[in-house]
């Protein structure tokens, strides 16, 4: 038997990691994943298991996918919808939580949906609280819960897809007949482009992609190519070049987080932040850990389908490929001793077509729209609108400082955040998973019950007021190698937890 024994000690930290070599991550990073599909990195100490969504809102009234989904503080009740009608031109739908129904909203102006493939909402208030509607083949619309307006003044743009309110002007563009300009309109006056009143067009030079405003500058993204505007009118207006190296691949893969604007670009997400610089920026890469799943991504998946959206809550985002494919990117914010840092992981079940988060008094919505018309409420639930999530996350392979050294392996203590029953699988593979090597069965944990507090959340029949919210599971496990790693899996309808750590007791020394 071994006449030695020690722990080695990994925190679940780091997030999924598919950029370093397999001896560098098991030294460096321990406690980052080889595998992290539907778990939140950078939450509540661990990797947490995502929760699900629900068909709150159910089947938009038309024909096709829904074409976008907006959360709208100040018209009507908030949500709003869009898909092609089955008829008619009213394409433009609300939510009436008083009778739980979609309302369709008269939609001026004999708006088309033929090719439309993804319509964009921009929320201002000039005067009032308005939304801005872009698609790329109708005219932009505003409207304001009651009433839908076309700007179809004839220095405006008539087919723009992106918008953006700057400097108390409207900005529009993307018209497939002025790729490379950006046309703005008067001061607090979203419909007019007359010149004379203020309102303008400028030529950045290169075809336009996406638009943003980030602090005091609006950004103009091309595929290889960004510029900032600066100033507060026609008058002063200024374009310089940010960088002509890189640029945006997905217009809607641009978001603001954690002070952030960042982006899809050739090779990955890249931040548009300050730097000590004053006026400067910065551009270096975050996602050089999962580099190679965007280089697949951004080469095998149309990147029209795209859609991202925010979660402001809890510091992270979420980018949904395509709505055929089910797959996304899950990104988290955690703040480690070397400041804040990025961390991330894969999203697997969640069909998206489009997809908006906003506050609705003191609660946030997270919403996506999907291939079938309906549209789907995040953050709820323990499913998948009823079917199963499957969540897997593996540890990189542990081998203890010593990479030759054979290792008698007896037990894996798994500290845990139960919020709920749960059942899950616990695998373990040796070697690097070397096929001679015979690896143990599977092994099962199981918890009961989620911990309740006194004065805090809400106690229902699953909770436990006395149960413990982190309980420690400890599993005798059988084997020897060289080096391991364990793969937590789950597969059903079972109450979100999460794994903050392990720690592994194994023996060294004389293996006869």
């Amino acid at each position: 038997m071994a006449d030695e024994l020690s722990v080695f000690k990994v925190i679940s930290q780091g997030g999924l990691d598919t950029s370093r070599n397999v001896l560098a991550q098991g030294e460096q990073s321990p406690g980052s994943a080889t595998l992290l599909v539907n778990y939140e990195p950078a939450v509540t100490g661990g990797y947490r298991r995502i929760n699900g969504y629900s068909n709150d809102y159910g089947t938009v009234p038309g024909v096709g996918a829904t074409l976008g989904v907006n959360v709208a503080v100040g018209i009507q009740d908030g949500i709003l919808a869009c898909r092609k009608p089955s008829s008619g031109y009213n394409y433009l739908h609300y939510w009436d939580n008083a009778t739980s129904a979609w309302v369709a909203a008269t939609t001026s102006g004999s708006p088309t949906m033929v090719g439309v493939g993804k319509v964009r909402f921009t929320d201002f208030n000039f005067t009032s609280k308005k939304t801005i509607l872009t698609d790329g083949i109708n005219p932009a619309a505003t409207y304001d819960g009651t009433t839908y307006t076309q700007i179809t003044h004839a220095n405006a743009p008539t087919d723009p897809k992106y918008a953006v309110d700057f400097a108390n002007h409207m900005f529009l563009a993307g018209d497939p007949a002025h790729p490379s300009k950006l046309f703005f309109s008067a001061p607090l006056a979203e419909t007019d482009f007359a010149t004379g009143n203020g309102a303008g067009v400028i030529q950045v030079g290169f075809d336009i992609v996406a638009i943003k405003q980030f602090r005091d500058s609006l950004y103009i993204f091309g595929t290889n190519s960004i510029k900032a505007l600066k100033g507060s009118s026609s008058a002063n207006f200024v374009v310089t070049g940010v960088t002509h190296d890189l640029g945006c691949l997905a217009t809607d893969s641009v978001i603001e987080i954690g002070g952030d604007l960042i982006f899809l670009s050739q090779d990955g997400m890249r931040p548009i932040s300050g730097t000590s610089r004053i006026g400067d920026v910065e551009l270096e890469t975050i996602s050089k850990k999962i580099q190679s799943l965007f280089n697949d991504i951004s080469l095998n998946i149309d990147l029209d389908g795209l859609s991202s959206v925010v979660i402001r809550q809890k510091s992270q985002f979420r980018i949904f490929f395509a709505a055929s494919e089910s797959q996304g990117i899950i990104g988290g914010i955690r703040k480690a001793q070397e400041g804040f840092q990025f961390e991330f992981g894969q999203l697997l079940g969640l069909e998206a077509t489009c997809a908006a988060s906003g506050y609705l008094g003191q609660y946030e919505y997270v919403i996506h729209g999907s291939n079938d018309g309906k549209v789907h409420r995040q953050e709820t639930g323990d499913s998948f609108a009823g079917e199963d999530i499957f969540s897997i996350y593996q540890t990189p392979y542990l081998y203890m400082e010593n990479p030759e050294q054979r290792k008698i392996f007896f037990k894996v203590t798994t500290y845990l955040r139960s919020e709920g029953d749960n059942e899950i699988i616990l695998s373990t593979s040796y070697d690097y998973d070397d096929t001679h090597v015979l690896n143990p069965s599977n092994y099962t944990m199981t918890t009961q019950g989620a911990a309740a507090y006194y004065n805090e959340a809400t106690y229902n029949s699953t909770a436990i007021y006395s149960g413990n919210p982190s309980p420690i599971q400890t599993t005798n496990i059988s084997g020897s190698g060289k080096s391991v790693s364990f793969k937590y899996v789950t597969n059903g309808t079972d109450a979100s937890h999460s794994i903050q750590g392990l720690v592994l007791t194994y023996g060294t020394g004389d293996l006869r």
